[in-house]
């Protein structure tokens, strides 16, 4: 009997000093984001991929955000997919696993690395955007208003206003009708606290140059897969998915990338009118 409960306890002390499992380390990661909390246990061991130098989370129905899935709609003014999701994710896995990163630091509030302008090897989709000379005549701005859909996960105020003063969001409602894509023509008002609190969406203002054209007559082998660091385990970082997107993302002068659409312009990208 007294080796019995010996052994029992010796059991209890391995127990206890045994570290947590991949996935429990993981799912507390994300418990401490607050925007990714309610995201914890969605994942299981299939969600975890071990892709040789980072950890990546493939979340339940990722592609699914308003801000990734409007690249697979062909009516969008952005630029769109012509693959499927299963393609796009499983791409997703081979750049990670295979490419080397264009781009590893803090931007804003997220600790990102970025895999940007990478040859898929065949045509994935059609791309909004376009290089010229900024002297080209066929050039005219517009304003354009992006769906900020932060808003839809994030109730906190203060959190909200220090990621549009990160990036140097304008944040205003729409002044018209939504359409069942998220896009809005009319501006509104400033966004605000009580927006927010009731659950009001907000929207980017930005002014973009655009020229003549339609991105169907735009083909792109190219592709941008954003992440962000969310912890670390055995060494490894461990990747969760911010956007992924087909097409060119512009660059300034010194090969950084163009985080706000209203400053392509001033390096000579211009969006396809759709004309």
């Amino acid at each position: 009997m007294k080796l019995l409960l010996e052994n029992w306890r010796q059991y209890l002390k391995e127990a206890e000093e045994a570290p947590a499992s991949v996935l429990s380390q993981i799912q507390q990661f994300v418990r401490d984001i607050p925007p990714m909390a309610q995201l914890a246990d969605t994942i299981s061991e299939e969600h975890i991929k071990d892709l040789g130098k980072y950890i990546y989370v493939q979340f339940p129905n990722q592609l699914k955000s308003k801000h990734i899935q409007k690249h697979f709609d062909s009516n969008t003014p952005g630029s769109t997919w012509k693959l499927s999701e299963e393609e796009v994710s499983q791409l997703i896995i081979n750049i990670i696993s295979k490419v080397e990163k264009t781009f590893e630091g803090q931007q804003g509030s997220a600790y990102k690395i970025k895999w940007t302008n990478i040859p898929a090897g065949k045509d994935v989709g059609f791309d909004s955007v376009i290089k010229k000379d900024p002297k080209d005549p066929s050039i005219s701005a517009k304003i354009d208003l992006e769906r900020f859909g932060m808003v839809d996960r994030v109730k906190d105020w203060d959190t909200v206003v220090k990621v549009a003063k990160d990036y140097e969001y304008e944040l205003v409602t729409c002044g018209g009708s939504v359409d069942e894509s998220g896009d809005c023509a009319e501006e509104g008002e400033p966004y605000a606290p009580e927006h927010l609190q009731n659950n009001i969406p907000a929207f980017i203002k930005q002014t973009l140059g655009v020229v003549p054209g339609n991105k169907k007559q735009n083909p792109t082998k190219l592709m941008n897969v954003i992440t962000g660091k969310i912890g670390e385990v055995d060494g490894k970082p461990v990747l969760s998915l911010i956007t992924v997107f087909p097409g060119n993302q512009p660059i300034d002068n010194a090969g950084n990338d163009l985080t706000n659409k209203k400053d392509f312009k001033k390096y000579g990208y211009y969006f396809l009118s759709g004309e």
